[in-house]
């Protein structure tokens, strides 16, 4: 799916939508890692009553060597970077196998929809099915309450497996 810029575009048949109603996902070059950081950070701003106080440059680490293990997807709206999926690759203590992680997903609030998190999450899928390695995603549940969450995931085909719970935040 991600072999170069994906294109996404849904207008009637024979129209050409203007470029701001076109959505593109691709992998983050180098030079698109400061954007994602600057994502990242203000992704950990949004939750920081579940997350203890983010380091930056720990932050800067985690987008950079991540970026060296796994691709980093790019959500575009018009030619801007709107999101992201930031994947590292990673083996659990308890397993010799790697599995892709998410160290986090964001999509700026203008642009937040059902179909910008659909795009990323496909992508995400696409990265594991390429590779042939099980994707773990954790979902941080703020907008919707848990089931009705746990049921757009199932429909798109990932399985509930454990739920984290905070104490003390």
């Amino acid at each position: 799916m991600l072999e170069t810029t994906t294109e996404i575009c849904h207008t009637p048949k024979g129209t050409c939508p203007p470029q701001a109603a076109c959505w593109s996902i691709r992998y983050a070059e180098f030079d698109d890692l400061e954007t994602v950081l600057e994502m990242y950070m203000t992704a950990l701003a949004e939750i920081k009553e579940n997350v203890c106080k983010p380091n930056p440059e720990k932050c800067r680490n985690t987008v950079y060597f991540s970026w060296a293990q796994a691709p980093c997807i790019l959500l575009e709206k018009a030619g801007q970077i709107v999101g992201f999926a930031g994947l590292k690759t990673v083996i659990p203590e308890y397993s010799d196998e790697p599995v892709l992680r998410e160290y986090m997903w964001f999509i700026k609030p203008k642009h937040r929809s059902y179909k910008a998190l659909k795009l990323i999450s496909d992508s995400c899928q696409a990265v594991s099915d390429k590779f042939k390695i099980p994707l773990f995603m954790s979902h941080m549940v703020f907008d919707m309450d848990i089931p009705m969450k746990d049921k757009v995931l199932k429909r798109w085909g990932y399985k509930t497996s454990t739920i984290e719970v905070n104490y003390g935040r």
